[in-house]
């Protein structure tokens, strides 16, 4: 069966795309073989492209939109956009261009940034609401209670619903402190909010941590010591003990307490 035949309309864009691809490239020190090798579409593609013989796709119009610097529109009008959306298009694809340069641990760190900016988006747009505009009452879900003494089991089966009468910072969960080693800062009963940690090496010294240590969950103030191969947990209560932490012990911290 032959190819169907084109509308007027297909015929007319053809020849739109081919005149503003041929005019663009005119007013540029740009030639064929360069986008060829910039933009890796191949040289008969690109060819017909101009010729007008076939229209770039989506993906193709944002590369030859970027390698003019033009919006997209001003390659094929049925990509009428804002200049928000253009911009958005541009960073992309500078992006992805950039990204395919890096060796293999320069990734990982691009994803590592991208994933912690994500999470701090997300910190912004979870930001607890009041229960009414005109009430400075607000709802806090508690994921459980940590123990500003001895140790005590944090799980996900104790989530409860609190109100409090202040707005919360923006957090990633909040926690009921249970105990008073570190009155007079945190007091028994007291809802704390924290944002969670992914690497160790984002905790300072003397910051307010919440850790787990051999199955147990703490609030705590941490200090490294000897170049933070060791570190302890320090209550504020001078009737508690510094908590040592060995090589030997199972422990991780999970959290930083918002201040």
């Amino acid at each position: 069966m032959g190819r169907n035949k084109l509308t007027p309309q297909e015929i007319a864009l053809k020849k739109i795309v081919s005149s503003n691809l041929n005019n663009l490239l005119n007013d540029s020190a740009k030639r064929k073989i360069d986008i060829h090798r910039e933009l890796e579409i191949p040289k008969s593609t690109v060819s017909d492209y101009f010729s007008g013989k076939t229209l770039p796709s989506e993906e193709n119009v944002i590369k030859l939109a970027k390698f003019f610097n033009v919006n997209t529109y001003d390659i094929d009008p049925r990509m009428k956009v804002s200049d928000f959306t253009f911009n958005n298009d541009k960073m992309r694809m500078s992006l992805l261009n950039k990204y395919e340069k890096l060796n293999t641990e320069n990734k990982k760190k691009v994803v590592d940034y991208a994933d912690n900016k994500l999470k701090d988006q997300k910190r912004q747009q979870n930001k607890i609401h009041p229960i009414n505009e005109n009430d400075n009452t607000y709802y806090v879900d508690v994921l459980g209670s940590v123990s500003a003494g001895t140790g005590e089991w944090l799980t996900d089966e104790q989530h409860e619903e609190v109100m409090v009468n202040n707005e919360p910072p923006a957090h990633d969960f909040a926690l009921r402190v249970n105990g008073d080693s570190m009155t007079p800062t945190f007091s028994d009963g007291q809802i704390i909010y924290v944002n969670k940690i992914y690497d160790t090496d984002e905790v300072r010294n003397n910051q307010f941590v919440i850790a787990e240590l051999n199955g147990n969950s703490y609030v705590k103030k941490i200090v490294f010591d000897n170049n933070r191969k060791d570190c302890q947990l320090i209550s504020l209560n001078k009737e508690y003990n510094p908590i040592n932490v060995t090589k030997d012990d199972d422990f991780k911290i999970v959290g930083l307490v918002v201040i």
